[in-house]
């Protein structure tokens, strides 16, 4: 099936491994053009020869999500070498773990850039830059609907997604422009990987005995992988989703309770 992705211009964020580099390669199967960009060179240079295998229609743009600057400076680059901008595929690093009382207010700045703030001018830009439509697609998490415990700056931070997502579908919306979210559940990442091996060290469990707990509230009884996040992201990018706007959609195996 011909999903209508084959040449559009694409800029992946967080993109050097994980779901953010799950997304990049999917885009790259369905023939678009790709850049993508991590604040670690080493890992976003291994990440771009590994995706050079699959198709010579990617580069990369080194930026930090905690920097302002590099966040406008990666969508202006990034639409330059393009030669223009179809779809922003948002995905951004986890935030440290930690309670109320835990953590600091650094720990909450810092989690305010990488969330929220870097979000914001990455649609604001790439909105101006759309000239003839296009899709911003901004990977959050669960946590905006259900919270997770010792996870705060998740639980709160991200929550402020929900909002932009809502605005700027109402706003970009007549420019053709659609927005959504995607919110992944326990997904098997490097991140997550080490967060079992804490928590398994920590409690004196396996790591198959610490998943399994993790796991006890998902349906399907088993973590995601980034190529399920990233599947979404692609219909959300594709002429399946042309009405589809403003929305969050779960990938989490059904792990959120509530109907709404």
């Amino acid at each position: 099936m011909d999903l209508g992705i084959k040449g559009k211009k694409v800029i992946v964020t967080a993109a050097s491994k994980g779901i953010g580099y799950a997304i990049a390669k999917r885009f790259l199967e369905e023939g678009a053009k790709v850049i993508i960009s991590s604040h670690d060179e080493n890992n976003l240079v291994k990440a771009y020869n590994k995706l050079k295998e699959i198709s010579n229609n990617v580069d990369y743009i080194k930026a930090d999500l905690m920097n302002p600057q590099d966040v406008k400076a990666l969508i202006h680059n990034g639409y330059e070498k393009l030669g223009g901008l179809d779809v922003l595929a948002y995905v951004t690093g986890s935030p440290k773990p930690g309670n109320i009382f835990s953590l600091s207010d650094k720990d909450w700045l810092d989690a305010f850039y990488l969330l929220l703030f870097s979000a914001v001018i990455a649609v604001r830009e790439a909105g101006q830059l759309m000239s003839s439509g296009g899709r911003i697609i901004l990977s959050t998490s669960i946590t905006l609907r259900q919270p997770i415990d010792n996870l705060d700056l998740s639980n709160v931070v991200r929550l402020s997604l929900a909002g932009l997502i809502k605005v700027a579908s109402r706003e970009l919306g007549p420019k053709g422009i659609l927005v959504n979210g995607i919110m992944p559940g326990w997904t098997r990442t490097e991140r997550v990987d080490q967060i079992v091996k804490d928590r398994a060290m920590r409690e004196g469990k396996k790591e198959e005995e610490v998943i399994k707990d993790i796991v006890k509230d998902v349906p399907l009884g088993r973590l995601g992988e980034p190529e399920e996040i990233a599947n979404v992201a692609i219909f959300l990018a594709s002429n399946l989703s042309t009405y589809i706007n403003g929305v969050l959609i779960p990938v989490d195996g059904g792990a959120i309770r509530g109907v709404f």
